[in-house]
């Protein structure tokens, strides 16, 4: 039976089982190749007392010369064959794992550490590819040469083998004392180095936030003492770990006292020839190496399999947002029409109800702007629409389809989707507004510049759209961070576009000014605009205004001016505001 813990290592050493069968083939050669040199010596010490010839000797010389290069050619070949493949299932495993993280969805990255992620996808994989490797290796021969040895002493001597032998229950007690909690330790070891790792993350991504407050000493303690909780756990396995590996080397020098007072004895009485002493010791003395070697073995496969159960975990999880089985007719394109019927929504984990019987619906190539206070539910709403949260069942439609009909693929390439915080990678301007998109000419990139109104900063930047912008855009502005974001969604040209403040680094003026540009570009596609500025959305074809989780205003902008209600005094409120900053200028 094999362990549950190993099974998880199988599908990815069946992948090279070629190679490794061949590696495991070079080593059993190099192993038998040890296993004769005592042998050899046996043939020779007990043919000196005969007074063996010169060209004898030259024989018994070349047979431990060829002996010994067949060894050497062996040690070449499971060191190319095995630790080749570890190095391969590290890499496949390591592929499979970035595929899982984009296949699972916004909700489980909520509760996720980005820091102790990378130490799974980093640390734990390297203890991964240490036990494929050295570990497999180091196990193999551990017990091709115990099984040989104590065989090979037991034909020589099958008495002195016995009494030699008798230290050795010993180390069933050291294996059932020491391994359940060697394992334990390293699983506290490698969670500790995550969140070692996910310290930094954090410290390097909010660097600017140290420095505004003047925390980096703090941190540094913070740092320090994290450093040494991780020595004292590490400290605990060695502490273990070096009682276990000399207790192992204690059982094997007690064999071997042994064997010298009654193998000597055996031989002064002439019950067992010199040569046959001679190899019983050589095959005692090759049992100290896989004595040594269990130890080493078993701190790689706890430490192996405590990284393989942290990497799993991560296998284990699966978004909750996916395509759906009980598709018969698959949707291969949408048209924008969105319309949410009496839509409740709950954040996971949550109790209190976030949107409440949402009645809205929007006709394909409508502009709908919608303006609330902080925390009414805007936000929410519009992260329905590409799924980034999941809708209850049938109360989000598509083009008259059930949003969970529509497959993710085909329903986020008919999305653009720009929020308050968008992301940009590190890489050149162009790099990041064609991202997504395979094959773009330059004019329709320039088209997009023009109408994000990025043109002017175009020709401040060194090298246009060549500039690098460096990690999340750090060398740009907001505004400009958001200008680059709207630029890559107008150029997939969706049908749906959704806008979730994505002006808010800019001025009123610029906003407007940006509104009014793309509203040609955007004709036909259905613009969902969320903003908190309302003198830019009052052209909107339509308005919603939302509070605490409902609507509770709807209509045009002169229509809700007419009524006097909610959005009347905000825009008011915030039109005095203007004229009052004005006046101060």
């Amino acid at each position: 039976m094999i362990p549950e813990k190993l099974k998880a290592y199988l599908p990815y050493m069946q992948k090279y089982r070629r190679e490794m069968t061949a590696g495991i083939f070079a080593l059993l050669m190099a192993d038998f190749a040890a296993l004769l040199i005592p042998l050899l010596l046996k043939l020779v010490v007990d043919e000196l007392p005969k007074g063996p010839s010169r060209s004898d000797l030259m024989g018994f010389g070349g047979i431990l010369l060829v002996v010994a290069f067949v060894q050497a050619i062996s040690r070449f070949g499971w060191r190319k064959l095995l630790f080749g493949p570890s190095r391969k299932v590290e890499t496949d495993i390591s592929n499979n794992l970035f595929s899982h993280f984009l296949s699972l969805d916004k909700i489980w990255f909520l509760r996720q550490k980005t820091g102790d992620l990378m130490s799974r996808a980093t640390n734990d994989l390297r203890a991964v590819r240490d036990f494929v490797g050295l570990g497999l290796l180091i196990l193999i021969d551990c017990v091709v040469v115990i099984v040989c040895c104590v065989s090979l002493m037991i034909w020589i001597n099958p008495s002195l083998t016995l009494v030699v032998l008798v230290p050795l229950p010993v180390l069933s007690i050291l294996f059932w004392k020491f391994l359940p909690e060697m394992g334990r330790r390293h699983e506290v070891v490698q969670e500790h180095l995550a969140k070692i790792t996910s310290h930094v993350q954090e410290n390097l991504a909010g660097v600017r936030v140290l420095h505004a407050f003047v925390q980096e000493e703090a941190e540094k303690r913070k740092f320090d003492e994290l450093n040494r909780e991780y020595i004292q756990k590490n400290l605990s396995v060695t502490r273990l770990f070096g009682i276990f590996t000399p207790s192992l080397m204690l059982t094997v020098g007690v064999a071997a006292m042994i064997s010298l007072w009654a193998g000597g004895k055996a031989v002064i009485l002439q019950d067992m020839t010199l040569g046959s002493f001679v190899a019983f010791n050589g095959y005692l003395l090759m049992l100290s190496w896989p004595m040594m070697g269990i130890g080493y073995v078993t701190n790689l496969t706890q430490k192996g399999q405590a990284a393989m159960s942290r990497i799993q975990e991560i296998f284990s999880a699966q978004a909750g947002i996916c395509d759906s089985e009980n598709i018969v007719k698959p949707i291969t394109d949408l048209k924008g029409e969105i319309e949410f019927r009496g839509l409740d929504f709950f954040y996971p984990q949550r109790n209190q109800e976030s949107l409440k019987d949402i009645r809205l619906k929007i006709p394909e190539g409508q502009v709908l702007a919608i303006v609330g206070m902080i925390g009414s539910g805007k936000s929410t709403l519009v992260q329905l629409i590409p799924r980034l949260y999941e809708a209850g069942q049938d109360m989000l439609f598509l083009d008259g389809h059930s949003i969970r009909e529509i497959p993710l693929a085909v329903l986020r390439e008919s999305i653009g989707f720009v929020n308050q915080e968008p992301y940009l990678f590190s890489a050149t301007i162009r790099e990041n507004i064609t991202f997504g998109v395979n094959e773009v000419a330059d004019d329709e990139i320039n088209e997009v510049v023009r109408k994000a109104g990025l043109l002017a900063d175009m020709n401040r930047f060194p090298d246009g759209l060549g500039t690098i912008v460096g990690e999340r855009g750090v060398s740009l502005s907001g505004g400009q961070i958001q200008r680059i974001a709207l630029a890559r969604a107008l150029l997939t040209r969706p049908k749906i576009l959704v806008l979730d403040d994505a002006f808010s680094s800019l001025d009123a003026e610029t906003e407007e000014d940006i509104l009014s540009d793309i509203k040609e570009f955007t004709r036909g596609v259905t613009t969902v605009i969320v903003s908190h500025r309302l003198s830019a959305v009052r052209k909107a074809d339509r308005i919603v205004v939302m509070n605490n989780g409902k609507i509770v205003e709807d209509g045009t902008h002169d229509k809700l001016m007419l009524l006097n209600g909610e959005y009347a005094r905000s825009f008011k409120s915030q039109a005095l505001a203007m004229e009052m900053e004005i006046t101060l200028q």
